[in-house]
């Protein structure tokens, strides 16, 4: 969605003129498939309501993931060199100030919802519970914490499932229940019940991907096989781990059904989503 790059371009424009600008456009503008906030806005459509005015809500999480991104790729952590094709901001940058760009992101998202208009009071606090217990330390940063400990250990397919939940789904699950709250539905849950199973074969395709793509192909270096991190693939195998993928799918396509998103817009998105090759 264009107005979705728009709004991002707008609030750079914001930032006085710093190396952290610079950084912050780096990765902001850097060629994010915009997954979670696409999502949740195409969700909000799909229930005939214009999406547009509450576009900041869905930005926020788009923020958050990339402060999460650039924070994942430092030295101290997954240690990678390459992010959506190009070098990572501590890389192309420096360390401090990759660290900075994600402290700004983190913090600045906040703003976003709050001076968002077209928000009442009510919702803006519900928006910004469900981001700082789907971003923080029960949520995507919990993830983060566990990821690293899996390091050169073996771990059960359960606790793989748990630490994708945390780091990958979370946030989708975020941006669903956004879009809830601004429709004021009782389907809230349902939303994070879908929004588990997308973040859930979105990681496994990465596993996948990773296991049969070149970096280049793939746009990141492979940290995971590096850092012996487990993945589906090496805990159960490509076959097996295309299996299970399957299942989740036809799990995924049922909760389509019964939140009668079926032939949507939503439905199309996810469509792509699950169809995706890098």
């Amino acid at each position: 969605m264009s107005t979705i790059e728009e709004r991002l371009k707008s609030y750079i424009d914001t930032l006085p003129k710093s190396k952290l600008k610079d950084a912050i456009a780096y990765v902001l503008l850097g060629g994010g498939k915009r997954i979670r906030p696409i999502l949740g806005m195409t969700l909000l459509e799909s229930k005939g309501v214009d999406p547009t005015p509450y576009i900041d809500a869905f930005l926020v999480v788009e923020m958050i993931h990339t402060y999460s991104l650039i924070h994942d790729d430092l030295p101290a952590m997954d240690d990678d060199s390459l992010r959506r094709g190009k070098p990572t901001v501590h890389i192309a940058f420096d360390e401090a100030t990759a660290i900075l760009a994600g402290d700004a992101l983190l913090t600045d998202s906040f703003k976003m919802v709050v001076n968002n208009n077209h928000l009442s009071a009510l919702q803006k606090v519900q928006i910004i519970d469900i981001i700082a217990s789907k971003a923080g330390s029960m949520g995507m940063v919990f993830g983060q914490i566990k990821d690293i400990e899996s390091e050169n250990k073996k771990i059960t397919i359960e606790d793989l499932n748990l630490m994708y939940e945390l780091k990958t789904a979370n946030l989708i699950q975020a941006s669903l229940m956004i879009a809830g709250v601004i429709l004021s539905e009782q389907e809230i849950k349902s939303y994070e019940e879908l929004g588990y199973y997308i973040g859930l074969i979105f990681q496994i395709q990465d596993d996948i991907l990773e296991y049969t793509l070149s970096p280049e192909e793939f746009g990141k270096s492979k940290s995971d096989d590096i850092r012996n991190k487990p993945t589906y693939v090496s805990l159960l195998g490509l076959d097996e781990a295309n299996e299970v993928l399957t299942k989740y799918v036809a799990t995924l396509n049922r909760l389509i059904d019964l939140l009668n998103i079926k032939d949507t817009a939503m439905h199309t998105q996810i469509k792509l989503l699950l169809n995706r090759r890098k």
